[in-house]
């Protein structure tokens, strides 16, 4: 799903209710395609934009208010320049309430 860089995959809400996250979903075999670091970078503007801009509160009115997060789950190890780019925008969105995470799946 990551070559769809303007399609957010999947919003999901704590148990407890306290936080949603964005869920960046990179499938099996993906990191490996062309381009593939380019549509990390769209896809993680777009969801920035989304979470930042007001379009997930109109979408999702209860989560005003609520901390989010941009959750990227992997089923592959990702490559180095992609953790790189992941920890960089950790910097950037995390003092903006919005830090990113990146989990690999068994």
């Amino acid at each position: 799903m990551l070559q769809r860089t303007d399609v957010i995959d999947l919003v999901t809400r704590s148990r407890d209710g306290r936080q949603y996250d964005l869920v960046l979903v990179v499938d099996s075999g993906e990191w490996h395609e062309k381009n593939a670091l380019h549509a990390l970078q769209e896809k993680i503007n777009s969801y920035a934009s989304y979470a930042l801009d007001g379009a997930m509160a109109t979408d999702y009115p209860d989560s005003e208010g609520h901390a989010k997060a941009i959750l990227v789950q992997t089923i592959d190890v990702p490559p180095d320049d992609a953790v790189q780019f992941l920890m960089k925008v950790e910097t950037l969105l995390k003092p903006e309430g919005l830090p990113v995470r990146l989990e690999r799946l068994e």
